[in-house]
């Protein structure tokens, strides 16, 4: 079975990685504010956290989400942007390639339980036998590693991406798009 060519510009090189640059900033201020409140609820010896002004941790609380909700669009987006590339043949060339995919299953299952465990637990619906708070934390750093993993092996795409000429009409409306659900 042949699988379709996607020849539209929201599957080009250039707009995965612009995506994937708002996505990763998202899932940085995601991460780098679960961080600190899992710092202020668990605190080490060494932490201090303020007392002024006394409205920080919600606004720390309030970034963790709004990040998050922000996510939500992103990941989708650069999920479609590299929906072809997800099922080419063969699915192993070579150990490159092999970490390559491993990396975006470990990161997409990450991805998307953060997201997921994360709107249920702003709506305090928790639909699961798990105590949310460590499994969420846990696999935080899960999500990071792997997006760590993923831009290290995808690094020179990404470079040639951001340095190619600039973009058509139709990759700057799917950006836009994009962009207008992530505002939303």
């Amino acid at each position: 079975m042949k699988l379709p060519t996607f020849r539209s510009a929201a599957h080009h090189e250039r707009t995965t990685a612009r995506v994937g640059l708002w996505l990763g900033i998202t899932f940085t201020i995601c991460f780098v504010t679960g961080l600190l409140s899992h710092a202020i609820q668990h605190p080490p010896s060494w932490f201090f956290w303020p007392s002024r002004p006394v409205n920080l941790y919600r606004v720390t609380q309030g970034l963790h989400v709004i990040s998050g909700v922000a996510a939500i669009p992103l990941l989708l987006a650069k999920l479609w942007s590299v929906y072809p590339k997800l099922f080419a043949r063969p699915l192993i060339r070579n150990l490159p390639h092999a970490l390559e995919r491993g990396s975006i299953l470990v990161l997409s299952g990450a991805a998307f339980f953060e997201l997921v465990t994360g709107i249920f637990n702003v709506a305090q619906n928790y639909p699961w036998s798990f105590y949310f708070p460590p499994i969420h934390y846990a696999v935080a750093w899960i999500a990071v590693g792997s997006i760590v993993l993923h831009i290290a092996i995808k690094l020179p795409i990404i470079r040639r991406a951001f340095t190619r000429e600039p973009p058509d009409v139709g990759r700057r409306t799917f950006l836009r798009t994009t962009w207008l659900a992530t505002g939303a």
